[in-house]
């Protein structure tokens, strides 16, 4: 489940929709986290064309070599394939949004800016443009009738340009809406500040526990967790699509999967949130 998680991150994050012609990007991924959030690294190629979405993992830890995500509607639906065992698995992101939206979270103080920043560079032979987005709020959790709050500052540089139009790295943020107005304004906080493509971009998220430790508790709480994850854009070009990019091989058989969002709350939250 977790694999799966991160894979409508993953693609919620690095697609985007160009305005004009579809593109094809190879990247490189590495996360990095405290403890048992462990580190990841995977390279990827991503074919976008419209509404249409295709990112295949090339190597890495994270997922099989040849493993993809297809879409056809903006990522409203993600089909994941595994052609090593010829099956495939459908997720509904509008579902677990809605499942989020309803769920015990609230976001407070919710506070962001952006910057532009002079250090311009040259990514995959495209010269972009850096922006710094920096956002602080509280985030509250109830679990079995248990406020936990958490304080959370997310830093995120882009290098992103508008070569491909005017494309966000979660373009259709407008359209898969959690229903929650708090997490929908975080979210949107976070993907319509900053216009562009991006090529580069840097994520720290920092989140501070505010919860008291219990003297005769045996839980021992960390008081600060840092996550952060890099991706680059390695080589980016228009392309010519087909059809079959985006659609499962006759023949696989789909495999169940049932998504409990409730068990993972506040990963998928700050998942989701992080772009991550």
């Amino acid at each position: 489940m977790k694999k799966i998680v991160m894979g409508v991150v993953v693609v919620l994050l690095l697609t985007g929709h160009p305005a004009f012609a579809a593109i094809q990007y190879d990247f490189f991924q590495s996360s990095r986290g405290d403890g048992e959030q462990g580190s990841s690294d995977f390279n990827a190629r991503a074919v976008i064309d419209g509404q249409r979405s295709r990112v295949e993992f090339v190597g890495g830890n994270t997922y099989p070599p040849g493993t993809y995500v297809i879409s056809t509607d903006g990522a409203r639906r993600l089909l994941f394939v595994d052609p090593t065992q010829k099956i495939y698995t459908e997720v509904d992101t509008i579902g677990i949004a809605s499942a989020i939206g309803t769920s015990n979270i609230s976001i407070t103080n919710l506070l962001s800016s952006v910057t532009k920043l002079d250090d311009t560079k040259v990514i995959a032979g495209i010269p972009s443009d850096h922006y710094r987005l920096t956002i602080t709020y509280d985030i509250t959790v109830t679990y079995r009738s248990m406020p936990l709050k958490q304080s959370v500052r997310t830093t995120i540089d882009k290098w992103t340009t508008v070569r491909f139009g005017d494309a966000s790295d979660m373009a259709f943020s407008n359209s898969v809406q959690t229903g929650n107005a708090q997490i929908d304004e975080l979210i949107a906080a976070e993907t319509t500040k900053i216009k562009g493509f991006p090529l580069r971009q840097t994520v720290q998220v920092i989140t501070v526990n505010n919860a008291t430790q219990k003297t005769n508790s045996k839980l021992v709480l960390p008081t600060t967790r840092t996550k952060s994850r890099e991706t680059t854009v390695t080589a980016i070009s228009e392309t010519k699509t087909d059809d079959t990019l985006f659609r499962v091989p006759a023949g696989y058989a789909k495999n169940n999967y049932t998504e409990q969002v409730t068990k993972s709350q506040t990963q998928v939250l700050s998942s989701t949130t992080s772009t991550q």
